[in-house]
């Protein structure tokens, strides 16, 4: 019996799992939301969507601390929004200004790339390192996002090709 080539369908996380949330939430919401998926779930990011329902970016952890350090000056800088002085103490004037920022000015933007949901695995991982990224969407017949690959969902690809690897 021949076997059956494998292709992305087969490592990537259906898109209706991942949570998603519109751009013009803010910080707070998206942040809260990230918190409890990542508990329950283990998902660290949260796909952003646009008002026309298409993807519009990601929201990382990475990205959330990068929020944190690109709007810190406009609160005072970090101890605008930390008190030093009192540890678990915040300045509200400076969270306030954070938290309530648009998520659409915090997310790293839709880096336009994706595979085909019957492409190898090996495209796949080869756009992971030539672009940089760890976000990659899976698009079906029509175009339409059906799944996301990163690179931890390759992991069970890369095992096979090591175990099926002939021995020297």
């Amino acid at each position: 019996m021949q076997e059956q080539a494998e292709v992305i369908r087969d490592y990537m996380i259906p898109f209706s799992d991942y949570p998603k949330v519109n751009h013009n939430v803010t910080l707070e919401e998206a942040v809260n939301m990230m918190h409890s998926t990542a508990k329950t779930k283990g998902y660290r990011w949260i796909v952003v969507m646009n008002d026309d329902k298409k993807i519009a970016g990601f929201l990382t952890l990475r990205s959330v601390f990068e929020a944190f350090s690109n709007l810190a000056p406009k609160a005072g800088g970090w101890l605008g929004v930390f008190n030093y002085a009192r540890p678990g103490l915040f300045y509200w004037e400076g969270v306030q200004l954070i938290k309530d920022t648009p998520l659409k000015k915090c997310i790293r933007p839709l880096v336009e790339v994706h595979v085909h949901e019957n492409d190898p695995p090996a495209k796949a991982a080869e756009i992971i390192i030539k672009r940089r990224i760890t976000i990659v969407p899976v698009v079906d017949d029509q175009n339409e996002v059906i799944g996301i690959v990163r690179p931890v969902d390759l992991l069970p690809f890369i095992k096979r090709l090591f175990d099926n690897a002939p021995a020297q």
